[in-house]
């Protein structure tokens, strides 16, 4: 039986999606997204935050966030995430999580700006 790791974002782009070719003609677009929220602080009293999840966005969906998305704009993302793990150098393990976007829904779209030759 597989578990389950579904994770969704609603929140705004901290930069322009970084797009990658990877070995097999792989499209892939990295972003990140910040979400709001609030929480309770050791007063009890609610405190506003700000939490960042980085993003994979693979193949035409990705190359749709590349296209249709800039710093700034809203989102809605879907996704599972994983967990990548690796040692240093110094033999110390670390580890980070990340949302693998199944959908990714543009709250609010801005055209890509075309290049001036």
């Amino acid at each position: 039986m597989k578990n389950l790791s579904y994770i969704i974002l609603d929140g705004n782009l901290t930069a322009d999606p970084e797009e990658k070719t990877i070995a097999g003609g792989k499209t892939l677009a990295n972003f990140t997204v910040a979400v709001n929220h609030t929480s309770n602080n050791q007063e009890g009293k609610d405190k506003e935050e700000v939490s960042f999840f980085e993003v994979e966005a693979w193949e035409k969906l990705g190359e749709n966030c590349v296209e249709f998305l800039r710093k700034g704009s809203k989102v809605t993302v879907m996704g599972n995430l994983k967990q990548n793990r690796w040692k240093t150098s110094e033999g110390e393990n670390k580890s980070k999580f990340r949302v693998i976007a199944s959908t990714v829904r543009f709250d609010s779209i801005r055209k890509k700006e075309e290049k001036v030759a």
